[in-house]
């Protein structure tokens, strides 16, 4: 035996004291690690108490019904002199002394401590540490007896209480399962075995304790359980080990129960049969030394590498929180670092192309807008060649007849026709405004959380950040619409251009003319040399017209061309400058004096909360503690250290505008089949 627990503890002592150092610093239900365990369960009263005297050599409360009614752990190690401590939930431990105070009291009076006067169980531990020479290096724990029936002022929902207990602890992978029950019962009806099998469905970590063995009826039926040879008995693979405790109303030491075991069992008829191995309390000792040592050998690198996994969480954990900015000064800095991230890596970035395609640039897509507001305007420009315009421009001149001499184009006719076109191109350029504005703020905008959800500050400040984007938008908008609007009313107080342009465009239409009249009188077809398509329909519109008619439909159609060209223009640049090349700095200009106009905005957004100071404070405490650990183990490489609700809709809009796609398409069915048929006599003239 002494060659076996030298052995033994050459083997296993060294990991157990690391483990214990390692124990002594970390608590399995703060820092989730789980060490190797004896669990002894039973039913009530199947002689668990009993059993865990004999391997602890502690006196332990027993009687009939739940004793037992909080985990109950024991730390046997083996030592020069006797000791046993109380261990705290910090794992510091205080002396008990043995000689002044009785041991079995104490239990029972902490017992009552944490489960209180009435019969149900918990979950809170009462832990000891046994130092004595003649005890092996084990941790067991004593759980309460599983209650199958309520009885005693029992909880109703008792037998639910032992079972999830039990449960809890035999899961752990580290864990050796006791599964005890005496020898005048059989064991087919043994529930401990049920709940060992849901986590050990093999049996590798199980070993049956037969206990009370001078109260079997059939001495047969333990020798055939122990030798499990028959194929009606239960089998382990771990096996089973028979054992006589002293009960409950003897009056006998520990150790005068040990030496009267084994007595019994010297007269045993069984021990001829089974062999010593399989008898005894000193049996069950050294299997479960063996199966400990091989539980600490298998466990040990498991819980070392389990160290350094929640190692790199907590280290991953505290890189995640936010930066303590401690000082006014370092809270700005950062604002204004955070402000810079914004504008650089999500605004700018959304206003640019992809490499693969998958996003095309917001210029590019203001350049579809601006097409189809080109497209819109073409339309107008053909309502010019209509014979409804043509008889509303005759009307319009017939009710100014005698008012000035026949040759001159009544100025208030082309002044008011010009104005009255204008209203339609004012109103596809507010549709236009708004288009552009609604895209460029849902492309700022929408999803911005996803760029932002690794950083707590940036988070924090997306709020603030989106207000500013939306209120500069707004801003910008109407800077834009005032502009658009302006020149409109410049094109309406007179109709005006230096560009030779129109005046060429209508000498252009009157040399036309006149080859055409010299070609009429020979006889020969008329043709035009006009490249556009729009002057030939223009012309081709014009021919059958009145010279006064006609020569102020020119006038109309020549200075509308150079007015849309410009307007055109200036609209796209105006649109392009607020919806993309002043975005970027007009918002970090913003952003950047919202601290000097608010003088506490800083600190309300950027000085730590108690949550995140306290977060902070827990993570590296358990920082600390695993870092310890980890050098224990001897591990290395140890590592160094919702938001506001906000709309994408610019605000101010006019909700009964078309947008350019709704204007484009309504255009296109009202007045396409019309003008399309139009079109083509015209062309065919």
């Amino acid at each position: 035996m002494d060659t076996f627990t030298n052995a033994y503890d050459e083997k296993i002592r060294p990991l157990m004291d690391k483990i214990d150092q390692a124990r002594s610093l970390l608590s399995s239900g703060i820092d989730g690690v789980t060490f190797p365990t004896v669990v002894v369960v039973g039913d009530q009263s199947s002689g668990k108490s009993t059993l865990l005297e004999s391997l602890s050599l502690v006196e332990l409360p027993k009687g009939s019904g739940i004793v037992t009614r909080c985990p109950l752990v024991l730390r046997l190690r083996k030592s020069n002199q006797r000791r046993v401590y109380r261990l705290n939930n910090d794992n510091q431990k205080s002396l008990l002394d043995e000689a002044k105070l009785n041991i079995l009291k104490y239990i029972e009076d902490e017992t009552k401590i944490l489960a209180g006067d009435h019969k149900n169980v918990v979950h809170d531990l009462i832990e000891l540490l046994v130092e004595d020479p003649n005890v092996r290096d084990l941790t067991v724990v004593d759980l309460p007896g599983i209650a199958r029936n309520p009885i005693a002022n029992q909880p109703e929902d008792i037998h639910k209480q032992t079972t999830n207990l039990i449960r809890k602890f035999i899961k752990r992978e580290g864990s050796v399962i006791l599964c005890v029950f005496p020898a005048n019962v059989d064991v087919a009806t043994v529930e401990s075995f049920t709940l060992a099998r849901e986590f050990d469905p093999s049996g590798i970590r199980t070993i049956g304790v037969i206990t009370k063995s001078d109260l079997a009826t059939n001495n047969d039926t333990i020798i055939q359980q122990l030798l499990m040879e028959k194929p009606d008995v239960l089998k382990l693979k771990l096996g089973f080990i028979a054992v006589r405790n002293r009960s409950t109303d003897e009056k006998i030491s520990l150790d005068e129960s040990r030496q009267r075991e084994k007595e019994f069992f010297r007269e045993h008829f069984a021990s001829s049969g089974v062999g010593s191995h399989c008898l005894g309390i000193d049996a069950l000792i050294d299997r479960l030394a063996d199966l400990y040592s091989d539980r600490i050998n298998e466990t040990f690198p498991k819980i070392r590498s389990e160290i350094q996994r929640k190692l790199k969480e907590v280290h991953d954990q505290l890189s995640k929180l936010p930066p303590n900015l401690e000082t006014p000064s370092a809270r700005l800095a950062k604002y204004y670092e955070l402000a810079d991230f914004y504008v650089e890596n999500v605004l700018k970035i959304r206003l640019s192309s992809t490499n693969d395609g998958e996003q095309n640039s917001m210029i590019n897509s203001l350049h579809i807008k601006f097409q189809k507001f080109q497209r819109i305007i073409d339309k107008y420009t053909r309502e010019l060649f209509t014979a409804k315009y043509h008889t509303k421009v005759k009307n319009a001149m017939a009710a100014c007849f005698g008012e000035q001499l026949p040759n001159f184009l009544p100025h208030p006719v082309l002044k008011n026709l010009i104005c009255a076109t204008l209203d339609q191109l004012w109103c596809a350029t507010k549709s236009l405004i708004k288009d552009c504005f609604n895209e460029i703020s849902k492309v700022l905008l929408d999803n911005d959380d996803r760029v932002c959800k690794n950083d707590i500050l940036l988070t924090k400040l997306l709020p603030v950040f989106r207000k500013n984007v939306t209120s500069y938008l707004n801003k910008k908008k109407q800077a834009v619409h005032d502009q658009l609007e302006g020149l409109i009313r410049l094109e309406k107080q007179e109709p005006y251009t230096t560009n030779h342009y129109y005046m060429d465009k209508i000498n252009e239409f009157k040399d036309v003319f006149t080859k055409s009249k010299g070609k009429n009188a020979t006889g020969n077809q008329v043709t035009t040399s006009m490249s556009d398509e729009m002057d030939k329909l223009m012309f081709n519109s014009i021919s059958n017209d009145d010279q006064a008619v006609r020569e102020m439909l020119i006038s109309i159609f020549s200075y509308w061309k150079v007015l849309t060209k410009r307007f055109i223009d200036y609209a796209s640049l105006s649109l392009r400058e607020g919806c993309v090349f002043d975005v970027c700095s007009g918002i970090r200009h913003r952003l950047r004096h919202v601290p000097i106009q608010q003088c506490d905005f800083i600190d309300s957004y950027l000085l730590e909360d108690a949550f995140i100071r306290n977060q902070r404070k827990q993570l590296q405490q358990t920082k600390e503690r695993l870092e310890k650990v980890h050098a224990i183990l001897d591990g290395h490489n140890i590592l160094s250290d919702s938001n506001d609700t906000y709309t994408n809709v610019i605000e101010n809009d006019d909700n009964t505008l078309l947008t350019i796609d709704e204007l484009e398409q309504n255009l296109t069915g009202n007045n396409d089949s019309e003008n399309e048929d139009f079109e083509d006599g015209l062309l065919d003239e």
